[in-house]
């Protein structure tokens, strides 16, 4: 039986993803914001911040960089190191507003799309492992 976050992954909502943005591009564009700011000055802020976040996670201390979010040290159980990101409140409640977002949703038609519904479109597709879903409880979007 088919678990409903199968079915999620292939027939629900998702964003259609550009060219990843490398440094470069963030430059220009931060430096076109603001005419007084020379690329090497961009440049050197960027690299320095990112060593200021492996300084301070380094000695066991998460760094918040107000409008990005919290960097945060994290170890695994077999002990590697790693970094955690939360993103900030008013970055993620900027990125939700109504128009902030002009990328292309995918599949937009089925935003809110119950748990029947994710069993209609997989079980028509997949006749030979349908989707389980709870019965009895709540039909909750997924």
């Amino acid at each position: 039986m088919a678990k409903p976050i199968q079915a999620m992954h292939e027939y629900g909502p998702r964003l259609e993803l550009g060219p990843l943005t490398e440094t470069e591009d963030v430059i220009e564009w931060v430096m076109a914001r603001n005419r007084f700011l020379s690329r090497g000055t961009v440049e050197a802020a960027l690299i320095e911040i990112a060593e200021a976040v492996l300084h301070f996670n380094g000695e066991g201390i998460p760094v918040r960089l107000e409008g990005l979010g919290i960097f945060t040290p994290t170890i695994g159980r077999n002990g590697t190191i790693r970094h955690s990101y939360r993103a900030d409140v008013d970055l993620k409640k900027r990125s939700n507003a109504e128009g902030a977002y002009t990328g292309t949703v995918l599949n937009k038609n089925r935003i809110g799309l119950s748990n029947a519904g994710y069993k209609e479109l997989w079980d028509a597709d997949h006749a030979d492992d349908p989707l389980e879903i709870q019965v009895g409880g709540p039909d909750k979007a997924c």
